[in-house]
């Protein structure tokens, strides 16, 4: 990453913890991702999982344009035909690009493709398992148009580099919605493996949330 990158990531990151609801995460994730990773359509997609019988369901989709909604409510129901359902089981952060999981063409040739994004004009996926400690609470999904050509290792290298961030972000939205983890700093930066200055700016946004 070039320095001005840098100091970009550091205002997602800091953007990210300073959620407090899941109602304010959904849009600020993928606005702030889109200055990092541009793309002409993005969606989060919230994963609940039977602790019993350990099966996933997708919750309603957000998306960013909100017209691309229908489009993802169409994915949700033929998922078990597509490729990548497996990422809404992954119990860590997982990223993967269509242009790269699917050998050449060959991910124009799938049902889902032609029922579902083939209209949108649809070149390319990035996508990433929002994970936790074990815990799969979310799947997102960036497109690309032929126009716009397809994702880079730039591009996977900086949603990798996200990954824990989204994924605590998103668990503390979750507990009590906006409560927050009681849990201490150290304790935190250790659990999900922070660098000093990732660590010192969480320190900052949870002293300014107290």
């Amino acid at each position: 990453m070039e320095t001005n990158d840098f100091l970009l990531y550091n205002e997602v990151v800091y953007r990210l913890h300073a959620c407090q609801s899941m109602e304010a995460f959904k849009p600020t994730l993928l606005s702030q991702v889109k200055l990092l990773i541009p793309y002409a359509y993005g969606t989060f997609i919230p994963i609940h999982t039977d602790p019993e019988t350990q099966q996933a369901a997708h919750g309603e989709p957000y998306c960013l344009p909100r017209s691309f909604t229908p489009v993802e409510k169409k994915w949700i129901q033929m998922a078990d035909r597509g490729h990548s359902l497996w990422l809404s089981y992954a119990p860590e952060s997982t990223v993967t690009r269509d242009s790269e999981l699917l050998a050449g063409d060959s991910r124009f040739d799938t049902p889902i493709y032609h029922h579902i994004y083939q209209d949108w004009r649809v070149y390319d996926c990035l996508q990433m398992t929002i994970a936790l400690a074990g815990r799969t609470m979310g799947r997102l999904a960036f497109y690309r148009t032929r126009a716009e050509g397809t994702f880079t290792d730039q591009d996977v290298f900086a949603l990798r580099a996200l990954a824990n961030h989204i994924g605590l972000a998103c668990a503390r939205c979750l507990q009590g919605e906006g409560g927050g983890l009681r849990r201490p700093l150290a304790e935190l930066i250790e659990a999900y493996g922070l660098t000093r200055r990732e660590g010192e700016i969480l320190g900052l946004i949870l002293r300014d949330q107290n």
